[in-house]
């Protein structure tokens, strides 16, 4: 194998290692190279043989069918004591008649039943990664026309794995990576309240729906060229100012703040917060750490959901509706009158509920629910 074949290669390994629709091209590379017809990227469980992977010029109907009952019939993958095998686990590489004797192979059910009728009779055994129970490897095979994995082909192998299991590690560390960052965004974007992410000039880098809203509403602040401001001049230079101070350099706690934003039309004005997101640049080229802009519309109205209530609290649905009105500012009088009943029940509505949330009076169970949907009582 000349060296330009194997420099492309590891190349090639390293941006599967970015983006992991790219490994079963390159797995099919890796077993051409040493001599290997089709290859299985698995991630299985010890304990019950459970997992999955990316295959290469395998049959998509084989995984599937592996699941539902050769998973343990593997005897390749299953040890008799998992605890044992994971202290003595070590990332090597191995053929089947390194694991057991080829005559055991050849005799089991799993070789007959599954591998046989995929032509497959050898596999060497490339282990990549140990996280508790789970054991990562790649396995390339072999059909019975060719002789078992050694010489030049166990050499390559032997080279490459070092690149092989830093490539794998890599592609779970930017996978938990980016599915943080789909959890972080659909996170944000169902907070009832505006978030807004920017660089250190106000450069837009997300935006949730809630400040979507606010933002369309361009009678506070609105966006101008792809950079957040606000709508008059004094409030546009201050929020400039506190987004430039939470960007800078120093004390997390002496940077950031906040101001009241006024609003065209409104009686109140929009109360903005403003923070870093974090201290260090990560960045190559210097784009800066993002700094959080929350925005609380004063004037929207705070809704308590009442089966949130009765999961809480254990409320019963009569109970939910009353904590929901005193919430919303009603005397227990007009609460009986706008739920239709007696102030005598909604005196012993009330008692129940002081009883299950904790609350002695209506002013601490305002506050408490105050705190149920987010909001600062104190």
């Amino acid at each position: 194998m000349n060296e330009e074949t194997v420099g492309r290669f590891i190349d090639q390994l390293y941006d599967a290692a970015f983006e992991p629709g790219l490994w079963a091209p390159v797995m099919e590379q890796f077993a051409d190279m040493i001599g290997g017809t089709s290859a299985w990227l698995s991630q299985l469980n010890l304990l019950d043989g459970s997992g999955d992977g990316i295959i290469a010029r395998i049959d998509p109907a084989m995984p599937a069918v592996y699941a539902q009952y050769y998973a343990l019939k593997n005897p390749l993958s299953n040890v008799d004591d998992p605890h044992d095998y994971v202290r003595d686990w070590v990332p090597k590489i191995m053929t089947d008649e390194d694991w057991m004797p080829k005559s055991d192979l050849v005799a089991s059910e799993y070789y007959n039943d599954f591998l046989a009728p995929q032509d497959i009779h050898s596999t060497l055994m490339i282990r990549l990664r140990l996280r508790g129970f789970d054991v990562s490897a790649l396995n390339i095979n072999r059909p019975l026309g060719r002789a078992q994995y050694d010489g030049a082909d166990l050499a390559l192998a032997h080279r490459l794995h070092p690149h092989l299991i830093r490539a794998y590690g890599l592609t779970q560390k930017f996978a938990a990576l980016r599915q943080l960052n789909e959890d972080l965004v659909v996170t944000l974007d169902r907070s009832p309240y505006g978030v807004i992410l920017v660089d250190g000039e106000g450069r837009l880098r997300h935006i949730n729906r809630a400040a979507e809203i606010i933002v369309e509403r361009a009678d506070g602040l609105r966006l101008v060229k792809g950079r957040l401001t606000a709508l008059q001049p004094e409030g546009a230079k201050r929020l400039l100012a506190l987004i430039a101070g939470a960007a800078a350099p120093g004390p997390t706690g002496a940077r950031g703040g906040s101001m009241a934003l006024p609003a065209r039309n409104r009686r109140l004005p929009y109360a903005v917060t403003v923070a870093p997101a974090r201290e260090e640049r990560i960045d190559v080229h210097g784009r800066g750490p993002s700094v959080i802009v929350h925005v609380t519309d004063l004037e929207a109205g705070v809704s308590l959901p009442e089966q949130r209530l009765r999961e809480l609290f254990g409320l019963t649905p009569a109970e939910a509706r009353v904590t929901v009105v005193l919430f919303e500012g009603q005397t227990p009088q007009e609460a009986a009158e706008s739920l239709g009943i007696s102030f005598h029940t909604v005196r012993v509505h009330l008692g129940r509920i002081f009883e299950k949330t904790g609350a002695h009076r209506q002013t601490d169970l305002v506050r408490l629910m105050m705190r149920v949907v987010g909001v600062t009582a104190d």
